[in-house]
């Protein structure tokens, strides 16, 4: 009876817990059903970016949810780019406000892209405000784009210059006595050079200071431009920065402000009543204002595909993997299948290939790069619009495009490949642990990190790694109309500014997505009358629940841990995670392993 009651008293828990559950479930998805925000009239459009900028949102594999972690905060680029342009057109908007505040990672080519929107919404006769308790690099480039930059009396801009530093791993895996056994083909692939060496090598450090260079004068010059200052003038303040500081009797805000970089010291709400007055209210009454967020749900910015000639817009973003992989990474088999739904669609003319990527898988690279090909003998033109960065394997990819589109500081090239083997035997031994056994072929064990490699497949390896390279020289030389020999001579996994790649005929034209857009339009012969059709792999319910429920949740959510890591370590572990991500069966890598700064 006691035993009965209990199982009872069980049940009715269990449905009581999944009954709380689903009632939760159901009050989300209503409030995000519910919440449709209403543009102000006569109002402020809040550019708010949070966290990194990107061209594809993150997300979790498939079936993850509900227990993946949350990603870091990420704003998407055409979100960003969508509302400012929207709100150029749209009377019932005023002025925009730069809140800068949360907004981290950041490329100059990002940058770049959201100062020509934010110069176009201002041609609207219409004015930009910025404020900010402090302005890192990144931020403080958006926001010298105001027509007012405001900053806090207490505040800062912390500006630094560009600078590429890695932790250097040989000594510390040579006291745990492990072997990293490197096959490279080109002398200036060093994505996995701090596994090997204690220092940068001479010709990686050439390599860095050409393009590093390259986006610093940019950056300088953009700053210079937006400000009405002269480049010469920033580049002395940082290089002299204490000398600068002893003028302004060591505040920071005064320096800024001294120096050209601030039009006010105010505090937020002195900025936010100079921004009222500009829309005609007075005394401490709040402007009315929406952020981009908001303003997005509030609109119809899908626009007319109507008609039987589109433009197809593909976005590939991040590690190049194999198989099927989740937004956010470049699947083999995932962008294969969205290039073949372009292909099949009579409605698509033209494609666009919006690639930001480091590369990755070697395989998986060549399986993409196949099925451009393909959408290509179909008659359908392929234009490539590179992001921060389309490097190595992704440049692999984008060599089989009718045309290739960069930005002046897009890192792309980086031709070149490698292959890693860790060998752990030494260390395993010094603790005792011993590997024996028997194989029918000389080499059955030889790729076991517990046993010393075997110099015959080391030879393998180093060939395989040699022919891959030869691979990739001849693809590129074939796709970009050139020579092997002269691909060779900018090849060697040297990595280039969209300048130098413009210059060497490893791009085609310098500009942004917008341009690429019009030269595949013109391809295809559409270009009087098209519409754009972004074309993505349909997410399930519950990994769009999860996207809207993450994203709220971070608002509450404590600061995620890898932010917590003390900067040197930042480069470690984003390192690692990297190669982890591109892992492929072959062992074999065209990946770049630099970070567009």
């Amino acid at each position: 009876m006691l035993s009965r009651l209990l199982n009872t008293l069980d049940w009715i828990r269990r449905i009581t817990v999944n009954l709380v559950f689903l009632a939760v479930v159901v009050a989300i998805i209503a409030a995000i059903a519910m919440n449709q925000p209403r543009v102000p009239d006569q109002g402020a459009l809040i550019l708010n970016p949070k966290g990194a900028l990107v061209e594809q949102l993150t997300l979790p594999a498939p079936g993850a949810f509900p227990f993946a972690a949350p990603t870091g905060d990420q704003s998407r680029m055409r979100d960003l780019l969508d509302a400012i342009h929207a709100a150029g057109e749209d009377a019932r908007i005023r002025v925009m406000v730069l809140d800068l505040s949360e907004m981290n990672r950041a490329s100059l080519s990002k940058l770049q892209e959201l100062r020509r929107a934010i110069d176009g919404f201002k041609k609207h006769g219409k004015k930009v405000y910025a404020f900010g308790n402090t302005y890192t690099q990144a931020q403080y480039y958006l926001a010298a784009s105001a027509d007012k930059v405001f900053l806090h009396p207490m505040g800062m801009v912390v500006l630094r210059g560009l600078g590429l530093y890695r932790n250097y791993f040989k000594d510390a895996l040579d006291k745990l006595d492990v072997k990293v056994h490197l096959f490279r083909a080109g002398t200036y692939k060093s994505a996995a050079e701090p596994l090997v060496r204690n220092n940068m090598s001479a010709a990686d450090r050439m390599a860095n200071a050409t393009w590093l260079n390259h986006l610093w004068d940019a950056y300088k010059r953009d700053v210079a431009e937006m400000r009405g200052i002269k480049p010469e003038a920033l580049q002395s303040l940082l290089d002299h920065p204490a000398q600068h500081l002893e003028k302004q009797h060591s505040s920071l805000a005064r320096l800024a402000l001294s120096e050209g970089l601030v039009d006010k010291l105010a505090s937020e709400d002195e900025a936010d009543a100079a921004i009222a007055a500009e829309l005609g209210l007075k005394g401490t009454e709040r402007f009315p204002a929406i952020n981009y967020h908001h303003y997005l749900k509030a609109i119809d910015r899908n626009g007319k595909t109507h008609g039987d000639s589109v433009v197809g817009i593909i976005t590939a973003s991040g590690t190049i993997q194999g198989g099927k992989q989740p937004s956010g990474t470049i699947g083999g088999e995932s962008l294969s299948t969205l290039l073949d739904k372009a292909r099949r669609n009579p409605r698509i003319k033209s494609v666009v290939l919006r690639i930001d990527s480091p590369g990755g898988s070697a395989l998986a690279s060549e399986e993409i790069r196949e099925r451009l090909e393909k959408l290509r003998r179909a008659g359908k033109p392929v234009v490539v619009s590179m992001g921060s960065m389309a490097a190595s394997g992704a440049y692999w990819i984008a060599s089989a495009a009718d045309e290739i589109w960069a930005s002046p500081t897009t890192l792309t090239g980086s031709i070149g490949v490698f292959g890693l083997f860790a060998e752990l035997h030494d260390g395993l031994e010094k603790l005792g642990i011993h590997s024996d056994g028997i194989g029918t072929t000389s080499i059955a064990g030889g790729m076991r990190m517990d046993r010393p490699m075997n110099p015959e497949l080391a030879r393998v390896f180093q060939m395989s790694v040699d022919d891959i390279y030869q691979q990739f020289i001849e693809k590129v030389a074939k796709g970009r109309k050139m020579t092997p020999d002269t691909v060779e001579k900018v090849a060697e996994g040297r990595v280039w500014s969209g300048i130098d790649a413009k210059r060497l005929g490893l791009v085609d034209h310098l500009g942004g997505l917008k341009q690429a857009i019009a030269a595949a339009a013109d391809k295809a012969g559409i270009a009087q009358h098209y519409g754009v059709l972004h074309i993505h792999t349909p997410r399930r319910f519950m990994d769009r629940l999860y996207a809207d429920m993450m994203g709220e949740a971070k608002a509450w959510m404590p600061t995620p841990m890898a932010t917590m890591l003390p900067a040197s370590l930042h480069g470690v572990a984003d390192g690692m995670a990297h190669l982890g991500a591109a892992a492929n069966p072959t062992g074999i890598y065209a990946y770049c392993g630099i970070e567009a700064p």
